[in-house]
Order: C-alpha cells, then sequence, then structure tokens
C-alpha cells in the first residue's frame, strides 16, 4: 500500500500546479452554477475533476519506460494512477459541495439570491458511480493510445468525458429531464447504489485491462 501511495504522489507532483489553477477557475465558475443547481455545480466541478484524472497522461510518456524504470509491480502503478483519479474525483465534489453551500449562506446573510440547491445524498452518489465509470473507460483508453496518437485525439479523450458528464447532467435537471429523474427517485437508494457499485466494478475491470495493456506492450 505504501508503493501504491508513492505512485499517486508521483502523478500529483507532475499536476500540481496545473491542478491548483484548474480547480481555482472550475470552483468560481461552481460557484455561478450553484446559485442555480447544487447538482450543477458538483456536475461541473466533475467535468474538471475528470480532466484532471487523465491529465497524468501525457503524449510523450511511454508506459513501457514507466514500468520499467519505477521500482513496484505493474498493479501497483496502474492501482496508484487510479486511486489518484478516484481522489481527483472526491476533491471535485467536495469543492462543488463547498460552492453550495456557501451560496446557500451568501443567501442567508442577504448578500446574493439563490434558487433552491439542496442536492439529495443518492444523486451525489450516483454522480460519484458514474464518474468512476468514466475514469475506468478514459483510463483504459489513454493506456492503449497515448503512446501511438497525438495530442489532439489525448485531449479529445480527456474532455468528452467530462462533457458527457456535465451537459447530461443539465439536461436532466431542466423541466425536460423532470420524468426522467422522478422515475429514478421512485427507487432513490437502490438506484444510487446499482450505479455506484458499477462504477466501483468498472474501476476494478480497468485496472486489470490495463496492466494486461502494458504487460502485453512490455513484451513486444
Amino acid at each position: 500500500m505504501k508503493q501504491i501511495i508513492g505512485y499517486i504522489e508521483y502523478d500529483y507532483m507532475n499536476i500540481k500546479y496545473g491542478m491548483f489553477y484548474m480547480l481555482a477557475i472550475f470552483g468560481i465558475v461552481g460557484v455561478i452554477f450553484s446559485m442555480q443547481t447544487g447538482t450543477g455545480a458538483v456536475a461541473y466541478m466533475l467535468f474538471g475533476g475528470l480532466v484532471l484524472a487523465g491529465s497524468v497522461f501525457n503524449t510523450t510518456m511511454q508506459t513501457v519506460s514507466f514500468t520499467a524504470l519505477a521500482p513496484g509491480s505493474v498493479l501497483q502503478k496502474v492501482t496508484g494512477r487510479y486511486l489518484g483519479g478516484v481522489l481527483c474525483i472526491i476533491v471535485s465534489i467536495a469543492i462543488g459541495l463547498v460552492a453550495t453551500v456557501a451560496a446557500r449562506l451568501a443567501d442567508m446573510f442577504g448578500v446574493i439570491s439563490v434558487a433552491d440547491n439542496r442536492i439529495e445524498v443518492p444523486v451525489l452518489l450516483s454522480l460519484f458511480g458514474i464518474s468512476l465509470f468514466f475514469v475506468a473507460t478514459q483510463n483504459v483508453l489513454l493506456y492503449l493510445l497515448t503512446p501511438l496518437v497525438g495530442i489532439q485525439l489525448v485531449s479529445a479523450i480527456r474532455m468528452v468525458p467530462g462533457f458527457v458528464m456535465f451537459f447530461g447532467v443539465m439536461n436532466l435537471v431542466r423541466e425536460d429531464g423532470l420524468d426522467i429523474i422522478s422515475m429514478i427517485m421512485q427507487n432513490p437508494w437502490l438506484t444510487a447504489g446499482i450505479i455506484l457499485g458499477i462504477g466501483i466494478l468498472s474501476i476494478v475491470i480497468a485496472i486489470f485491462l490495463s496492466c494486461l495493456i502494458i504487460r502485453n506492450r512490455d513484451n513486444v
């Protein structure tokens, strides 16, 4: 476990300056969204979190070099990277919630006026599960394609999951998506549990797929 934490720290050192800048920018915009909907604020922060999770990959990184030069097993390195991505998601959710609470407090003190920006816990857990699925999907694609393709495709892989997450959620919280939300909220905890379970299972499967990708590439 200590080595896995070390790999998380290694990725953090590579992205920490960009991470603080991105979270600050997304956090400011998240406050604006939180004036209307807490769900939208969290979804926007998850957009940033998904981009951050993929930013540890770059077009010059060769997966063979990473596995060959760093100590430890391939499984430990890959697990560290995925857990780092999960931490990006957790931090993004936390910032979205802080923005939502801050907007609510500002409304209480008459500084600004906000709509009902509450977010239900089952909805939050569902967003977390969906984000885990996207992290798993994008990381597998990045492990597979990063050493082979250019920066345009890598950037698209980093951005598309976040766009899908944000605009999908925003469409659901609009009036034309209320029927879908009402259907989901008929069994909120069951639905949230299933989605979260799928997300966690996706991370586990993706870790092993990524290990296979690296090992097969090492053997070429």
